[in-house]
């Protein structure tokens, strides 16, 4: 590697090709989304999978700017209120089942490992969904701070700190949202029940994963200085909102 980034990035980019991803490194989330705006084609229709990482990149804008059809559940505009408002859930749902079979699927992880596994737990399902057979072609990226050693690490991890964290932005009723840590709840409001190991590239797949040498989305080792931490998690709320997905689902 002829740019300046860390051993963990490293290895994981090497781990990552040997499990037959397309991996490949962007030094900051600007150089990441035209790398993006490269790779997909400007007649392509783009579903999306929810992700901060994307909204702090900025890619959707650029991508809606320049005429590509853009399929997101996930506007303020659609998910605000859906708990009280039934046709918003059903649009919500027919927006989300359109994500799927467009020409690429973006959205990000909550997880790598160093040996190049990305884990995803997921509530609803439509992103893992969309990551595994979703699009054409999927897109993930993913910033410096979802590195974790092992598929037990990122497990531990998502549910002791991104998922507690993540509910409590969203004002679930969780245990964790309170606590800050997994009581492997039955809470109806539960937002990890579903997990996901990628081990190898999907096998119909062409799939990409861009690793962003910044911090972005939700994801942190406790151990890290405050202050990383307290910015990674303004960062995270100032490119999120309160809603909440149908609670049938």
């Amino acid at each position: 590697m002829t740019q300046d980034i860390s051993q963990d990035i490293e290895v994981t980019l090497k781990s990552l090709k040997a499990n037959h991803f397309d991996a490949r490194f962007a030094q900051t989330a600007a150089e990441a989304k035209t790398m993006m705006l490269e790779m997909i084609p400007s007649t392509a229709t783009v579903g999306i999978g929810d992700s901060t990482t994307l909204r702090q990149i900025g890619i959707l804008e650029e991508l809606t700017r320049r005429g590509n059809e853009v399929i997101n559940p996930f506007t303020k505009e659609s998910t605000k209120g859906m708990v009280e408002n039934p046709a918003l859930q059903r649009l919500f749902l027919q927006t989300a089942r359109r994500t799927f079979g467009t020409d690429v699927f973006l959205a990000s992880s909550n997880a790598l490992t160093k040996d190049g596994k990305i884990v995803s737990i997921d509530r609803v399902g439509n992103r893992v969904t969309g990551t595994i057979f979703g699009g054409l072609k999927v897109i993930l990226p993913l910033g410096r701070n979802k590195i974790v050693e092992d598929v037990d690490g990122a497990i531990y991890r998502i549910k002791n700190v991104i998922a507690p964290a993540h509910a409590k932005r969203r004002e679930r009723k969780t245990p964790c949202a309170t606590t800050g840590r997994c009581n492997d709840c039955d809470s109806p409001d539960r937002i990890c029940g579903i997990t996901i190991i990628l081990e190898k590239k999907p096998f119909y797949t062409d799939f990409s994963v861009i690793l962003i040498n910044e911090d972005l989305g939700l994801g942190w080792d406790p151990a890290w200085d405050k202050k990383r931490i307290n910015q990674i998690r303004s960062n995270y709320y100032q490119n999120t909102w309160v809603f909440f997905p149908p609670k049938s689902q």
